[in-house]
């Protein structure tokens, strides 16, 4: 006659100890255990059998008719732990000995016979949950196939997993209906039945606050659900990632208790501890192309209650001086939409080119999809610049729109990821602009590894500019080549149409392409080996420009230190130049 197991069905169940499925140690000894030798069993199942046979773990002090008594009821506690990993045939021997030593010692040999397959596996959902889609395709018992092994451990997790589910999707008073275990020893089979009653769906309820620093209405639109709304933990969670990234509060924690009035619903309390308000930065940096740089910042993260933001930062450097400000608001959905209006001035001194630029502007920021932000904007420049020998100034309004995407960005070395910049942008004299043109640029950078210790980084850039006349044009808006994120082993933006007295002018195009290969040599640095070409150029009369050099990288605590050693090819007379930047890979 078979033997029938029950869990949870009623009367006359077998119940099995929970360490049998978790294969858990509980006990605690200072004093060493005796030799316990076990043979006949897989590791796994040797382990559990184990974690239930207390004698293996009783010391060699324990009296003698402890000892004695722990070994008869051995049997018992190896059945448990057989069976609870599918094991119901079996046969063994056991041994115990006391002799002179300081100690005493057991073996037991089992011989173990075909183990119990699942034959039938059945879960019925019913109530609510047994129309919601999602927690018909997540409860899937991928462990408990028909013809795999029986394990009692995976049945119970099985069971905790679609409970904890039910619940995540707002079934609180979600009940286990029937729960059963039917083994067929002679068979060597088993049938699972488990049926739940989901009961209601719970809907939101009331979202509370306890710091209002922000306006209560700013505060709800983080929220991407109203009260009435079915409950899901998925948006509890976007609500605490957005509410925690929003850079207004140092900690946020959401509380979630299911109302007891019969009301089926789940008010949200939100607790919320108000973050740094103004912060400082300083900083300090180098790199070849705009040598010695400082910097001074500020930011006010919370100029009012309607979380209106200002930043301000100073650069000063040997090549590149500026002075910004950004005043933005959240707009809509703040997960997703800001208004920004900017202004600056910059100072730009380059072998090829000067320029003092004032700028004013406006931009929209707003995220499309899961890893893109578009941004339309319009500027408002003037420009006083001297390219060569040509020295001018130019008022342009410019609107434009703009798209990045960056996945995978980290401040230490990275195995994989990918920056994409897209940019459209024009002006027209007939719209307060000196002159007329339309911009189309890419940019693009993916690393790509092929193992812990070997990767491939590539870089893209793109311009076209719809402009026969590029002395028009301030240098800002020109393309050069050359330097350390373009062409290395040519100086910064000496790569491009020259005039009469062989001045790099700039052009209305660019093309730049490069290829590195980054080998990790210990586990802070790495070297590296690279080829860039590419040229800025006029009507597509193209001279590509080539250089390649070897490099080091240090993964400093401030992120990635790069010193590279390129040589442009086929210029002898031009000579190996070195070149150094510090950042992150993206």
């Amino acid at each position: 006659m078979g033997l029938v197991i029950c869990t949870g069905c009623g009367p006359g169940c077998m119940k099995f100890p929970t360490l049998a499925f978790l294969g858990i140690t509980t006990f605690f000894s200072m004093q060493a255990s005796a030799n316990v030798t076990i043979t006949g069993l897989p590791e796994p199942v040797e382990n559990n059998a184990r974690s239930l046979i207390r004698l293996a773990s009783t010391s060699c002090d324990t009296a003698q008719w402890r000892v004695e008594r722990l070994y008869r009821n051995m049997d018992k506690q190896l059945r448990d732990a057989l069976r609870a990993l599918g094991h119901y045939q079996y046969e063994f021997d056991k041994t115990l000995s006391f002799d002179d030593s300081a100690c005493w010692s057991a073996t037991l040999e089992v011989t173990l016979g075909d183990p119990v397959l699942l034959r039938d596996v059945s879960v019925n959902i019913t109530g609510d949950a047994q129309n919601d889609s999602a927690i018909l395709r997540r409860i899937n018992p991928r462990m408990l196939l028909p013809e795999s092994v029986l394990n009692h451990g995976e049945y119970e997790t099985f069971k905790q997993f679609v409970m904890s589910m039910l619940k995540a999707r707002g079934y609180f008073a979600a009940m286990l209906v029937e729960h059963s275990v039917v083994v067929d020893e002679s068979l060597s089979f088993a049938d699972i039945h488990l049926e739940v009653d989901s009961g209601p769906r719970y809907a939101f309820g009331p979202i509370d606050f306890s710091e209002l620093i922000l306006d209560k209405s700013l505060l709800l639109r983080y929220a991407r659900f109203s009260p009435g709304d079915a409950y899901d933990d998925v948006a509890i969670a976007e609500l605490y990632e957005s509410l925690n990234g929003s850079g207004y509060f140092s900690s946020v924690s959401i509380d979630t208790e299911p109302a007891t009035d019969g009301s089926y619903t789940v008010p949200v309390f939100v607790s919320l501890s108000p973050g740094v308000r103004r912060i400082y930065t300083t900083g300090l940096g180098y790199a070849t192309d705009i040598g010695l740089q400082g910097r001074l910042g500020y930011t006010n993260r919370r100029r009012n209650s309607k979380g209106h933001q200002f930043e301000s930062q100073m650069i000063v450097a040997q090549v590149n001086s500026e002075i910004t400000g950004t005043y933005r608001w959240p707009r809509g959905d703040p997960n997703k939409e800001w208004v920004g209006l900017f202004g600056g001035f910059q100072r730009k001194r380059t072998e090829t080119s000067d320029s003092n630029t004032v700028t004013l502007g406006v931009r929209v920021a707003r995220n499309r999809g899961e890893h893109w932000l578009e941004s339309p904007y319009i500027n408002l420049a003037n420009e006083d610049f001297r390219v060569g020998e040509q020295v001018d100034s130019t008022r342009l309004l410019t609107p434009g729109i703009n798209w990045e995407s960056t996945v995978g960005r980290e401040i230490s070395r990275m195995q994989s990821g990918r920056r994409i910049n897209l940019d459209i942008k024009g002006a027209h004299e007939n719209l307060g602009s000196d002159t007329s043109f339309l911009q189309l640029t890419a940019a693009a950078k993916w690393v790509v590894s092929f193992s812990d210790a070997n990767r491939l980084l590539i870089r893209g850039d793109l311009g076209y500019t719809a402009k026969t006349e590029v002395e028009d044009l301030p240098p800002t808006v020109r393309f050069f080549a050359g330097g350390d994120n373009s062409v290395r082993g040519y100086d910064f933006e000496t790569i491009g149409p020259v005039d009469a007295d062989g001045n790099v002018t700039g052009g209305n195009n660019l093309a730049v392409f490069s290829l590195e290969y980054d080998r990790l040599i210990s586990k802070s640095w790495s070297v590296a080996a690279f080829v860039d070409t590419g040229s800025a150029f006029n009507d597509f009369d193209v001279d590509f420009k080539t250089g390649a050099g070897i490099g080091i990288r240090w993964y400093s605590p401030l992120g990635p230190i790069r010193v590279d050693v390129a040589h442009p090819l086929g210029e002898s007379d031009r000579s190996t130049r070195l070149h150094i930047t510090l950042g992150p890979d993206l």
